[in-house]
């Protein structure tokens, strides 16, 4: 049978059927608003996503893929930045490390953070601890209503890999008298192998929470605590709290490893599978706590990658900007070939101590630096690298 030829309506309406009345061995097409469609298609369900579907994770460099300060080297002193916006933190009577590592998480990042108890610790003073955190600026979690009698539901999910025990983490607002503590168990089964974990709360309805660029919220995932951290799990609490006493001691046994990967912090009682981000858009966030004017270089180069003109003896002139507007004015640190506090000449390559500077800057950029040190030539131009911090 010969097929009608198309000669579609010039002005349909959203539903209209080409042709109608159907014709024999011939498609039927339906008019979407926008394009003639197949009507076999037009029919089928418009697919459903997920109720978690996109939701906003809270946390920033959850898949650990960038650590501009320290790369992949180890740490070992406290308030050390394994991966940006995660630091490790510790008092106690043992020694450990934190450090960023390679390898693949089931989430698909190709890092995450590892610590190692390095020399045992197996007598826990009260006010010993073993944690790494991440504190969330205010804005970045208004929209979860802490301190309000709306406050919203929010899972935290997070793979882990350690030594079998109970483990804690805690929520804290930045003035630390308000605190939520939650168990989770690495079974024995589960031990030292990919687990991915999850607890879920309702944010505090009362208490002091920051909106603005200030600490929201501090997430503290937990291997050791002393009575002094200690209190009762799954409700809020005045206090500085992050464990209870059920704290699974990381810190009794040399050589115990942790790793912990893929974290999301989000809205609802289900977190959504985690997603690596986009590492573009994710670097720019770190940026805007900490930023490196020699990313593969933090601490210098044999040149800097800045340089200026003596103005005075201890001023130097030199225009810079950040790459991304930082959270606040940041503490700015001079480095020159892994020497701080020392810039280049440029012309002759000779190094010049200038002591610590003050620079005259605000949070997109400045101008000019004073240094106390060794004083400079007039005119002479120098060379210099530095990173800025405004890390929470």
């Amino acid at each position: 049978m010969a097929l009608t030829p198309l000669d579609f309506p010039p002005s349909p309406t959203v539903g209209q059927l080409y042709p109608d009345p159907p014709v024999t061995g011939q498609p039927t097409y339906r008019w979407d608003g926008a394009q003639w469609l197949s009507y076999a298609a037009a029919s089928l369900p418009t697919p459903t996503k997920p109720a978690n579907y996109g939701k906003k994770n809270y946390i920033i460099n959850g898949a650990m893929q960038i650590s501009q300060e320290n790369g992949t080297t180890a740490g070992t002193v406290s308030a050390y930045y394994p991966a940006d916006q995660f630091f490790s933190s510790f008092s106690n009577a043992g020694a450990q490390s934190s450090q960023q590592v390679l390898s693949i998480t089931p989430g698909g990042s190709a890092n995450r953070i590892r610590l190692t108890a390095t020399t045992a610790d197996a007598s826990l003073a009260a006010g010993d601890y073993l944690a790494v955190q991440q504190r969330i600026e205010g804005q970045r979690v208004i929209d979860l209503r802490a301190g309000f009698a709306s406050a919203k539901t929010a899972t935290l999910q997070f793979g882990c890999k350690g030594p079998a025990g109970t483990y804690c983490v805690g929520f804290r607002n930045s003035a630390g008298n308000r605190s939520y503590v939650a168990e989770y168990v690495i079974a024995a089964g589960e031990a030292n192998t990919d687990v991915v974990k999850s607890v879920t709360l309702t944010l505090d309805t009362t208490g002091a929470w920051a909106a603005d660029n200030t600490t929201g919220l501090d997430i503290t995932w937990v291997f050791m605590a002393g009575a002094t951290f200690q209190t009762a799990a799954n409700t809020w609490t005045a206090g500085n709290f992050f464990a209870t006493s059920s704290q699974f001691n990381f810190m009794g046994t040399i050589n115990n490893t942790f790793e912990l990967f893929d974290v999301s912090l989000t809205e609802g009682t289900v977190a959504p599978p985690f997603q690596v981000p986009d590492y573009a858009s994710e670097l720019a966030l770190c940026q805007r706590y900490w930023w490196a004017s020699s990313p593969t270089t933090p601490k210098g180069g044999t040149t800097g990658k800045f340089s200026g003109a003596a103005i005075t003896t201890s001023v130097l002139m030199s225009n810079y900007r950040y790459a991304v507007p930082m959270r606040s004015t940041p503490t700015i640190q001079v480095w020159t070939n892994n020497l701080q506090n020392q810039v280049r000449t440029s012309t002759t390559g000779t190094m010049l101590p200038v002591g610590a500077p003050t620079f005259f800057s605000d949070t997109l950029g400045g101008a000019l630096a004073t240094f106390s040190g060794t004083a400079m030539a007039v005119g002479t131009w120098y060379d210099f690298d530095f990173f800025a911090n405004a890390r929470l």
